[in-house]
């Protein structure tokens, strides 16, 4: 009873928060602004959605990346110090994110700085340098980071099956690009791409906070320069269908367990809901009470955890499991895997198996709306799939 008290205390709370009854919209410019009304603390979360991606980059690999990465290196007024001081004066955090279909860059602080910190995000994005001399200490850490994913194999076996299993599709290279790539990322191609995300891109923007934190609308439209003319958004090219079912093996010198990926790609056109890929991959691989945790840890011994996921992006998906072993016990791992999913596939679901499943997917629900952040998280992700908000009002059902 405590327990159930706890979580219908958590939704109700997360509700009020982060109700789709708290949202308003506007128009700056030409460009689309969603307002997530959140009057609880005096802190701001802004995100800038750029309909266009990795994609973008063409020969060039990680340029996207490195462009918003690498925004505060410097600028024609300002050193990479004067930003930094400036902008940990106002304790403020950003960053960019970039993946094949579409950007980010994400900015949140203390709603009373707002004005000046939004005054310095629109002055790198327009005036960005990437000077030479901080350009060439960068590189080298991102050279020196490629190199170490050697040392974390689970980091570098889900980037290698990602690659494999998606093989002569546009969206299997690294959104980063990979370590033969960092030479092209010279100081011009840079400026040039980041003229193209301001000039040419479609943008949306999304704020949570309160109504106080909706007075940038001059510093977008004048600082920053961006409008509604720039109307270019990213659409997938054709892909090729991976059809027959193959088996890679990598080999890792000094390697002392296998990792193992197993998974597909999902097309659109399967017409599977994300509400039955939450609950499939739960009830696969989600946490230690659901069946492969079962089978292969504390039946057998053979992992410390395993993980299944499987998700819907805007024109395709995933589906896959993630887990390592010694390696000789691979082959037994294997087996059971497959005798496991088979089962499933036959009906072998009890019903308390299929309730525990959605008590966990229930009792987690809750935390989507405790922080702003991540609810709008959720709303980009709708929005640039073109799903309705009313998901999410739906989903408890």
């Amino acid at each position: 009873m405590i327990y159930k008290l706890i979580i219908t205390f958590l939704f109700v709370q997360g509700i009020q928060a982060a109700s789709l009854d708290n949202i308003k919209t506007y128009n700056w410019n030409g460009i689309e602004v969603l307002h997530l009304v959140d009057n609880r603390y005096p802190t701001y979360d802004l995100a800038v959605y750029f309909a266009d991606g990795a994609l973008s980059d063409g020969k060039i690999k990680g340029l996207s990346s490195a462009a918003l990465d690498w925004l505060d290196l410097g600028t024609r007024r300002y050193t990479q110090k004067d930003i930094a001081d400036n902008l940990e004066f106002f304790a403020v955090s950003h960053g960019g994110s970039v993946n094949h279909e579409y950007s980010l860059y994400s900015v949140s602080g203390l709603v009373k700085d707002i004005k000046p910190t939004m005054k310095k995000i629109c002055h790198l994005f327009r005036d960005a340098s990437f000077p030479k001399k901080e350009l060439v200490k960068e590189k080298r850490r991102a050279r020196q980071a490629r190199k170490d994913i050697i040392n974390s194999k689970g980091a570098l076996a889900s980037m290698i099956a990602r690659e494999l299993s998606l093989k002569g599709n546009s969206i299997s290279y690294p959104v980063g690009g990979k370590l033969s790539d960092i030479n092209t990322w010279t100081q011009k191609r840079l400026k040039n791409k980041l003229r193209y995300f301001n000039d040419k891109v479609k943008k949306k923007i999304y704020i949570s906070g309160p109504d106080t934190a909706m007075g940038i609308e001059k510093i977008i439209t004048k600082d920053c320069g961006w409008s509604g003319s720039a109307t270019f958004a990213r659409k997938l090219p054709a892909r090729a269908k991976v059809t027959n079912p193959k088996i890679y093996l990598v080999t890792v010198p000094k390697a002392n367990q296998a990792q193992i990926r197993i998974g597909r790609l999902l097309e659109v056109d399967e017409k599977v809901t994300n509400y039955e890929l939450d609950l499939a991959s739960n009830f696969l691989g989600g946490g230690f009470t659901s069946r492969l945790m079962r089978v292969l840890r504390t039946g057998h011994g053979l992992v410390y955890g395993v993980g299944a996921y499987a998700n819907m992006q805007k024109e395709y998906g995933r589906a896959g499991i993630s887990t390592s072993t010694k390696n000789e016990n691979l082959e037994k791992l294997l087996t059971l895997t497959k005798a496991a999913i088979d089962g499933i596939i036959a009906g072998n679901i009890p019903d308390e198996e299929i309730e525990r499943s959605k008590g966990l997917l229930a009792a987690s629900f809750p935390f989507r709306f405790e922080k702003s952040s991540v609810f709008l998280g959720q709303l980009i992700d709708l929005d640039h799939r073109g799903k309705s908000f009313d998901t999410l009002q739906k989903y408890p059902k």
